[in-house]
């Protein structure tokens, strides 16, 4: 542990970098409005998304340390990243509330990017968030079907296009009308990825499907 920190890899300098999300926010994908606010419930970035699923959020703004932990978990094997996150979660005021008796779903990779990168780092936060906060449970329901090219060459319009049809329900998942699923990723950006997977849950029958990120931006 990094000495005087409660964060394992992040020293008391770089801690105070983190911006936690607070209210007032954006109730489809959570991200912050700064500033005075009357009755603005939706953002300019969600009006333009469509969004099938209900609420999103998100635990911080994807910059400075938060930004640096997920690039080193996500591309470079930092495994290690996921004590400072867990640490995160925990820090995060209203999250639990957030996930209660939901069924936590992990954003799903290819096989192939899986066999690469060795783990889906969505299943492991999705992990992380359930021990926790042991008020949900987490549950691999959906699959990715197609091998796209990344998003991050794509803007709001092609990558929708580039998922179209990327995404299905893992043979013999069962899906509950009555439960509440919550999708799992690492950052919201455009919400692309996390609608698409929205519009396979519902399609399988989900009525109530929000999703959360740890970081926005």
């Amino acid at each position: 542990m990094v000495e005087d920190s409660m964060y394992p890899n992040v020293c008391n300098n770089c801690s105070r970098r983190f911006q936690f999300i607070q209210d007032p926010k954006c109730e489809t994908c959570g991200y912050p409005f700064f500033g005075e606010v009357d009755s603005v419930t939706t953002c300019p970035h969600c009006q333009q998304l469509s969004a099938v699923f209900q609420r999103g959020w998100a635990i911080g703004l994807f910059t400075g340390p938060l930004r640096d932990l997920i690039y080193s978990l996500k591309y470079e094997k930092g495994l290690w990243a996921l004590g400072d996150l867990a640490v995160l979660v925990k820090q995060a005021v209203g999250l639990s509330s957030f996930i209660r008796d939901s069924i936590l779903v992990p954003v799903p990779l290819h096989s192939r990017k899986l066999r690469e990168r060795g783990y889906n780092q969505s299943e492991l936060i999705a992990t992380e968030i359930v021990k926790c906060h042991d008020l949900a449970r987490p549950q691999n329901l959906i699959s990715r079907v197609l091998d796209t090219p990344s998003q991050t060459q794509f803007n709001r319009q092609e990558r929708s296009r580039n998922l179209r049809n990327a995404f299905s329900l893992r043979k013999k998942s069962a899906i509950e009308a009555d439960r509440r699923y919550i999708l799992v990723d690492d950052v919201f950006t455009t919400g692309s990825t996390l609608n698409a997977c929205a519009a396979t849950l519902i399609k399988g029958g989900a009525s109530r499907v929000d999703v959360l990120t740890i970081g926005h931006g």
